[in-house]
C-alpha cells in the first residue's frame, strides 16, 4: 500500500485508493481541467472536493501541496522513480499526465511544443474568462 503520510493534505483529505492519482479541486472552469484530462487518459484517480466556498483552498494541509491556495492539486503516488510527487498548476499536472502516459501531446518536438504554447494560451487566455458564473457555493 502507498504511503501518502508525507503528505499533510492527505490528513484532511485521507485516501480511500491511495495507490490511485490524489486529485484536489473543485467543480469551477480550471477545476474541471484536470478530470477531464484523467478521464480521456483512463488513469484511475480519486477526487476530493476542495470547497473554495468555504476556503478550504486557505487551509494549512491544502497550502502544504499548493503554496498558491489554487485548485487544482494532485499527488501521484507512483511519480517519477516510482516515489510519490505532488503538483500543481492546472497547466503543470497536464503537462505531467501526458508525459507520463505519452498521450495526448505529440513526441516530435516541434509539434510539441506548438501543442504547448496553445495549451498555455488556453490556460491563461481563455480558460479563466469562460464559465465563471454558477461555480461557487458556500
Amino acid at each position: 500500500m502507498t504511503d501518502l503520510s508525507a503528505f499533510p493534505i492527505a490528513t484532511r483529505w485521507p485516501a480511500s485508493h491511495p495507490d490511485r492519482l490524489q486529485l484536489y479541486s473543485y467543480a469551477t472552469p480550471n477545476g474541471v481541467k484536470v478530470s477531464i484530462a484523467l478521464e480521456e487518459l483512463g488513469l484511475p484517480y480519486e477526487a476530493h472536493a476542495v470547497h473554495i466556498g468555504k476556503d478550504e483552498n486557505s487551509t494549512p494541509e491544502f497550502l502544504s501541496l499548493n503554496p498558491n491556495g489554487k485548485i487544482p492539486a494532485m499527488i501521484d503516488p507512483d511519480g517519477p522513480g516510482g516515489r510519490p510527487i505532488g503538483l500543481f498548476e492546472s497547466g503543470a499536472i497536464l503537462l505531467y499526465l501526458t508525459d507520463k502516459t505519452g498521450r495526448l501531446i505529440p513526441a516530435d518536438p516541434a509539434r510539441r511544443y506548438e501543442t504547448i504554447q496553445w495549451v498555455f494560451f488556453q490556460m491563461a487566455s481563455i480558460g479563466p474568462i469562460f464559465g465563471q458564473v454558477g461555480f461557487f457555493h458556500k
